[in-house]
């Protein structure tokens, strides 16, 4: 109650308000605009009256749409301008997030996804009202009570009371003080504690930015097809629905399948499983109602030239949206735990996915069981000889592989069913699902390829084969023969000793070279009316390519003699090698070198440097790959490894991090080994020198090493620099040249240790000698040694204008002017920041001169200044503040006796070196074939969709 009381300070309520206000007029508005058009469907005979339900339909879905755009447009902008008091905004972004990844940011979350999904389907139903004519209401009607049951996903409203009250959706457009208690809350200025959790490293990448609103689009597109085919059995015109929902289902499967190629793209190009699939629990229930899709394509287009298999449409139709419901509940209910690392955590909404499932499945059981005896079928079944007896048995195969695939991926829900009713059951979940699915799966493609090809050849309503049957035997006959000969010539190339992989590869060659036969042959070329034969082609390609790629795969980082003994990982042994920084490693045809690494943010990126020479040594290619890892938001340990890969027209060079040492992979590790360190510690001037012995164990523990170390202090600087430092302004930084020189190496060492004191915090940034397996840091004690301390300078106020001279003790010091740009190191530049420096030149009794700019500066409307100082004269300076009238500066200055500058550091020498990884190198040759035959066939559906909708107008 208390809570509720205070007047905070900070918050922005209006966009949440006009975000939470929107979310219920978007919810109601849907609400308006479908049952406007079910009456103007069901008032379809009054035509007044049903076009006036339409047009309140029409305004109702215009609102609809208006509101989630709001809804949008309010998420984003309280996202870019960082106001964590939002619940979401809290979730997924933070100060460093980029602004190229505030998309993917956005649909990170549940509510921003299914944002994504009512904004496609907002812009699919005004495509819909502007082209489906008499179809509109009916299928509006369909689309806008879909949008009903994904609009109260984002409600966030409590039914019922107390610690019973079942939550109904989850608002986007909460406080996050609306969704938690925490003590924080108590402070009426929390808002300035608060900090952004940030986006997931693993979706730092570009791909999440163009994958997502792909594939939501698909699964978006889908319920076009479905409320199309409830629309037919709504009215009972069962005929003529066909003709205008096969565009729609063509652009569904096109942009569906994009989707999900796009994110096997995605998988191969940033993930390190070396692949494109990896039948991941999601990958596959994105695949499954494309599958269904398919057969539903071609059962409508066997039902618009014979009548045959239009019940056959309107189950697939009907089933492919609904398993795009499925897969969400799948997806964002939490009950595929851990066996997917695509799904979202439980969120409290899985009754409501649920819910959303039942009501299409009974939705379509009543309309699709009520109107059965209404539906056409012929009573003469297709001849074997016909076309559409081969495409329906194909829509069969599709159908059988999507079950397959559907039952072994819903192993989770089973159990979680079977549980419920028996709490000792022990449920069984597909741990090795790379060999499970394919074994199944390889059949569906061997028949598919061969359907696929023989089936173009044959004609629809066949009445009189015989006539036909030399013209189809020579044309199979051919892409036999040629099939046959392009099998053998892949034996040559690839490994294709099983029969079943020959089978799969004759069946891929089969149907590409049919095709091709089909679209010069039967189709003289013209592509327009060729989007099925490219469509085929592009499957027998995909064949092609899938066994090429995956039976032929190369793990070319291989070099046992050199991996014995450093692990005891028998796969590691056999498939990884270390690469030592600097020294070359032969790995097949390649020498490998680590030529380095940089830190950008989260992303650490390797340098990995390849060489392939010819038999006499020469150097014939040289290319370099850059493999990175992701450390967590916290910085604490590396959530992901992402590969390069070089391209060929051929093959790929893929080329991924498998290990880093522990102390680079997780923090708590890089702690204990820095305190197992025995350092030993010294103090010294510039260019002083010093010796110390060192002793090393040998295996008989009697028995020791004795190797001498040479330290020599070369510089101290205030100006520090080392690839993990990053400056901020304030920072006081120590580093130091130190040179070493161990008995057992001819060579000397450069270290190069960082000590930095931010606030109240201490950062060290030792530096490690790895041929000498040595690490040196500074200790807290240096900044005594190298700076003045703030407390024993005696400063004096000095007003003084352009030109004036002043006496500071003996130092006579003249203020030459203000300098805009200013240079002084412990200053970093901020947005906003309006900062001068004072330039004042000093010059001593016996002649020596110097210059310092002290720094005034304003940062979000708080004055601060930023000391400078002459170490060689001991003048120190503060720039407090300026007077606008008269420009006179205010500055503070303190003269001290310079102190020689000493050095207190840490040797450890039994440091052993981490500037090594483990790589594993892969070949994959003809990928290729698999991403020229995925893209042709969606180059196909799409060429169909466009000649469709020719047809139509």
């Amino acid at each position: 109650m208390m809570i509720e009381e205070i007047q905070y300070v900070g918050e922005h309520l209006w966009p949440g308000r006009i975000g939470q206000a929107a979310v219920f007029i978007a919810f109601s508005a849907a609400i308006l605009s479908s049952i406007a058009y079910f009456f103007a469907t069901q008032k379809r005979e009054d035509v007044e009256l049903a076009h006036s339900w339409q047009k309140i339909g029409r305004v109702g879905f215009g609102i609809h749409g208006l509101a989630v755009f709001t809804i949008i447009g309010m998420l984003f902008y309280v996202m870019l301008n960082n106001y964590y008091e939002y619940q979401y905004v809290q979730a997924h972004v933070n100060d460093d997030l980029a602004f190229r990844y505030i998309f993917s940011a956005f649909w990170e979350g549940q509510e921003g996804s299914f944002l994504l999904w009512m904004f496609w389907h907002v812009i699919l139903g005004g495509l819909l009202m502007l082209s489906a004519k008499k179809w509109e209401s009916p299928v509006m009607a369909i689309l806008a009570s879909v949008e009903i049951i994904i609009g109260s996903m984002l409600l966030g409203i409590y039914i019922g009371f107390g610690p019973e009250a079942f939550r109904l959706g989850s608002n986007p457009a909460l406080l996050l003080r609306d969704v938690m208690e925490a003590p924080i809350f108590a402070n009426a200025e929390y808002v300035s504690l608060l900090d952004g959790t940030g986006l997931n490293p693993l979706l730092q990448n570009w791909w999440m930015t163009i994958h997502p609103p792909t594939l939501f689009l698909g699964f978006a597109s889908t319920v076009v097809p479905f409320a199309f085919a409830m629309a037919g059995l709504w009215v009972r015109d069962h005929r003529g629905w066909l003709a205008p929902v096969l565009p729609w289902a063509l652009f569904s499967g096109a942009i569906l399948g994009t989707g999900i190629l796009m994110g096997g793209a995605w998988a191969y190009e940033a993930l390190s499983f070396g692949g494109y699939w990896a039948w991941d629990p999601v990958e596959n229930m994105s695949l499954v109602p494309w599958i269904v899709l398919i057969a539903g394509i071609h059962t409508n287009l066997i039902a618009r030239t014979t009548d045959q298999s239009i019940r056959a449409t309107y189950i697939f139709y009907a089933l492919s949206f609904i398993m795009i419901v499925y897969s969400t509940f799948l997806t964002r209910s939490g009950v595929l735990g851990e066996t997917s690392v695509h799904a979202f955590t439980e969120m409290g909404l899985e009754w409501q996915l649920v819910t959303f499932i039942v009501v299409y499945v009974l939705l379509a059981a009543y309309l699709f069981f009520s109107r059965i005896k209404g539906i056409p079928a012929p009573e003469k079944e297709e001849a074997t000889s016909s076309k559409e007896f081969w495409m329906f048995i194909g829509s069969l195969v599709l159908l059988f592989s999507a079950v397959l695939i559907t039952a072994s991926t819903s192993l989770p829900v089973y159990n979680k069913i079977r549980t419920f009713f028996d709490p000792g059951f022990v449920g069984r979940v597909i741990t090795d699902p790379v060999p499970h699915f394919n074994k199944y799966q390889l059949w569906i493609g061997v028949f598919i390829g061969l359907l696929t090809g023989f089936s173009q050849f044959l004609r629809f309503r066949e009445k009189n084969f015989s006539s036909f049957l030399k013209k189809f035997l020579l044309h199979t006959g051919i892409g036999v023969v040629l099939a046959i000969i392009f099998t053998y010539l892949s034996t040559l190339a690839i490994n294709l000793s099983a029969w079943q992989y020959q089978l799969l590869m004759f069946s891929g060659w089969f149907a590409v070279v049919t095709n091709v036969d089909h679209i010069i042959s039967f189709l003289r070329g013209n592509l327009k009316v060729g989007g099925s034969a490219i469509s085929h082609i592009g499957f027998g390609l995909m064949l092609v390519g899938v066994l090429f790629s995956g039976l032929n795969q190369k793990v070319i980082s291989r070099n046992p003699f050199l991996m014995e003994g450093l692990t005891a990982n028998e796969e590691a042994k056999r498939n990884t090698v270390l690469l030592l920084k600097d020294s070359p490693m032969i790995m097949d045809e390649y020498e490998v070198t680590l030529t380095g690494d940089s830190i950008d943010y989260l992303t650490r990126t390797y340098y990995i440097d390849y060489k392939r020479r010819d038999e006499t040594g020469k150097v014939v290619e040289q290319f370099q790959l850059e493999p990175n890892i992701l450390y967590d938001k916290e910085f604490t340990k590396v959530a992901a490894s992402n590969p390069s890969t070089k391209q060929y027209w051929n093959r790929d060079v893929f080329t991924h991090i498998a290990a880093l040492p522990p102390e680079e992979m997780d923090i708590t590790e890089k702690k204990a080994k820095e305190d197992s360190l025995d350092y030993k510690t010294y103090i010294m001037g510039v260019e002083e020198k010093l010796t110390f012995l060192d002793t090393v164990p040998v295996k008989d523990r009697d028995t020791f090493l004795v190797r001498s170390f040479d330290l020599e202090v070369l510089d101290i600087q205030r100006n520090a620099q080392h690839k993990d430092y990053i400056p901020e302004t304030g920072d006081i930084a120590v580093s130091a040249r130190i040179k070493v020189t161990s008995s057992e190496k001819d060579s000397s060492f450069i270290a190069k240790p960082v000590l930095v004191l931010r606030g109240q915090v201490l950062y060290s940034f030792p530096d490690q000698i790895n041929p000498l397996n040595t690490r040196v840091k500074l200790n807290e004690e240096v900044f005594d040694l190298v700076y003045t301390a703030e407390t024993e300078l005696d400063y004096q106020e000095y007003v003084i204008s352009q030109g004036d001279e002043v006496m500071v003790d003996d130092i006579k010091v003249k203020f030459q002017g203000f300098n805009k740009d200013v240079t002084l190191p412990s200053y970093e530049e901020q947005e906003g920041d309006i900062a001068v420096a004072a330039i004042l030149n000093a010059t001593t009794p016996d002649g020596k001169t110097a210059s310092i700019e002290p720094v005034f500066l304003i940062r979000n409307s708080k004055p601060l200044n930023l000391k400078d100082e002459a170490t060689e004269i001991g003048l120190h300076a503060r720039f407090v503040s300026i007077n606008p009238k008269d420009g006179k500066a205010t500055v503070f200055m303190a003269h001290q006796a310079p102190r020689v500058p000493r050095a207190s550091f840490s040797v450890a020498t039994r440091s052993f070196r981490t500037d090594w990884v483990a790589l594993q190198a892969i070949e994959f040759p003809g990928i290729n074939y698999f991403w020229l035959g995925a893209s042709l066939m969606m180059f196909g559906l799409t060429i169909s969709m466009y000649h469709r909708i020719r047809t139509l107008a």
